[in-house]
């Protein structure tokens, strides 16, 4: 098998330590009490140059999915666990809302997605070895919402990137 080289290699390397995170969770769009949980858990990538760290988990802990209504703010807790024996840094974390799902799982597609916003954390945060640290993630909804989004879920698709502190 022919090698890259070395410049070639870092390259690679740092495309795929530099992609961040995939972690999917829902937030309920609904008028009345919302009855379906939040789906959780996947992991990030660290920025590029820490090969050697482990990536970070981000798990959304809110329990439940949240209710919403037209024009109003909502949160979602998230805890982001650090697997390594060094100090890490999250320097970002964000959540990008999905095509919403009606209570049989298929998709709305009369509802956007534009209509919920996720807000991304606001400000880096430490985590120390073998911990975790809870940030809150703030949501809000549209205040011209169509009715077909009335009892959807909206996946969310967490991503972050972290580096070494």
């Amino acid at each position: 098998m022919r090698s890259l080289g070395p410049r070639m290699e870092v390259a690679v390397a740092m495309t795929i330590l530099g992609v961040g995170a995939a972690v999917v969770a829902a937030m309920h769009l609904t008028w009345p009490e919302p009855e379906l949980p939040a789906m959780a858990y996947a992991v990030s990538g660290g920025e590029a140059g820490v090969s050697d760290l482990k990536p970070f988990e981000i798990n959304d802990i809110s329990g439940a999915a949240v209710e919403l209504t037209p024009g109003s703010e909502g949160s979602r807790l998230v805890r982001l666990s650090n697997p390594n024996s060094v100090d890490i840094v999250v320097l970002t974390l964000q959540a990008v809302p999905g095509q919403p799902l009606d209570e049989t799982q298929n998709r709305v597609p009369d509802c956007p997605s534009g209509v919920l916003t996720v807000l991304p954390m606001p400000e880096p945060v430490t985590i120390p070895p073998a911990g975790s640290v809870e940030v809150e993630m703030v949501v809000q909804i549209a205040h011209d919402v169509p009715e077909s989004c009335e009892d959807l879920v909206f996946p969310l698709t967490y991503s972050g990137r972290a580096a070494r502190a």
